[in-house]
């Protein structure tokens, strides 16, 4: 008997909890969870809504916490990479593409992401001075 609508686990849900699983995972084999989310770039309160699956992580943020971690995607949410080259094969997907994309991606979020922070501290800096002034 199928599940009333609104009752049990949505997809979404099946895979939020399967990558909490995995950062779980991942976190203990870390000396501590501040060098692990350090690792990552991911705030403390980002893993645990991870890890209790109430967080729904853009594939940016999947990106960004594998390449931290040196694995793909696919190998983040627990997949090996020759098994997801298999199916992506049978469907006529280039893997590589996918990698490489993935990797162009990375590079510019984390780009954007060291203007924003350079951006903000001339910001601030600058604020600091006019208060100096006045």
């Amino acid at each position: 008997m199928a599940p009333k609508a609104g009752r049990g686990r949505t997809a979404e849900k099946t895979l939020a909890s399967v990558l909490g699983i995995r950062l779980e995972q991942l976190a203990a084999e870390h000396e501590d969870l501040a060098s692990f989310l350090a690792k990552v770039g991911i705030s403390s309160g980002t893993y645990y809504l991870l890890v209790k699956g109430d967080a729904n992580p853009t594939l940016d943020t999947l990106e960004l916490i594998a390449a931290g971690l040196g694995l793909s995607v696919w190998e983040l949410l627990g997949l090996n990479d020759g098994v997801v080259k298999k199916a992506l094969d049978a469907r006529d997907i280039d893997l590589d593409a996918i990698k490489a994309s993935s990797r162009a991606r990375v590079e510019a979020l984390t780009k954007l992401e060291s203007q924003r922070v350079e951006f903000k501290k001339k910001s601030t800096g600058q604020s600091g001075k006019t208060r100096h002034r006045e």
